[in-house]
């Protein structure tokens, strides 16, 4: 298997992971959970669960390209969710509060689709190249852990702001 490929699997894999990380702290209510999966409908947990998804599909991942040449995986992962991440708040957000912060689910879905598509791309490109950025893959591995302390601790504590709110539930955070 080629990386192109590998790559093409990682996008379809990380959007159904995605709609399993999407439901899994309704089906298993803990605070662990809680942590790594989406808690409500805020736009903030909808980032985390295209972080966790992401970084799921990286463990699967690491063990595919062990026969593939590749370079700088941690970097890849970290980048590849960051750019999906950004892309999610840059793209959809503006497009939420101009539809009256209702969702329409096709298009929250495409757009998800087509974030993971260009991060997955990014992802692509970091592993396809030759030069080895050793240090940034270093930065990587100790980012990704404190990401995930950041997203928990702003699902326990979220700021008063349109991205963590649930409009849907009129709830932050957690639902109690």
């Amino acid at each position: 298997m080629n990386l192109k490929k590998v790559t093409i699997i990682s996008i379809i894999s990380i959007f159904l992971i995605s709609f399993l990380s999407h439901n899994l702290y309704k089906w298993i209510p803990n605070n662990l959970i809680a942590i790594f999966f989406p808690v409500n409908e805020s736009i903030w947990e909808h980032l985390k669960m295209a972080f966790t998804s992401t970084m799921i599909y990286s463990v699967i991942e690491y063990f595919i390209l062990k026969n593939i040449k590749h370079n700088n995986f941690a970097l890849s992962i970290l980048a590849s969710s960051l750019v999906t991440i950004l892309l999610i708040v840059s793209i959809f957000t503006p497009i939420y509060y101009l539809m009256d912060k209702k969702e329409n689910l096709i298009l929250t879905l495409l757009i998800y689709f087509i974030c993971i598509i260009i991060g997955q791309i990014v992802s692509y490109f970091i592993l396809k190249s030759k030069k080895d950025f050793k240090i940034y893959n270093k930065i990587s591995l100790v980012l990704i852990p404190i990401i995930f302390v950041i997203f928990g601790a702003l699902t326990y504590n979220p700021i008063k702001n349109g991205i963590f709110y649930d409009y849907s539930k009129n709830i932050y955070g957690i639902d109690k």
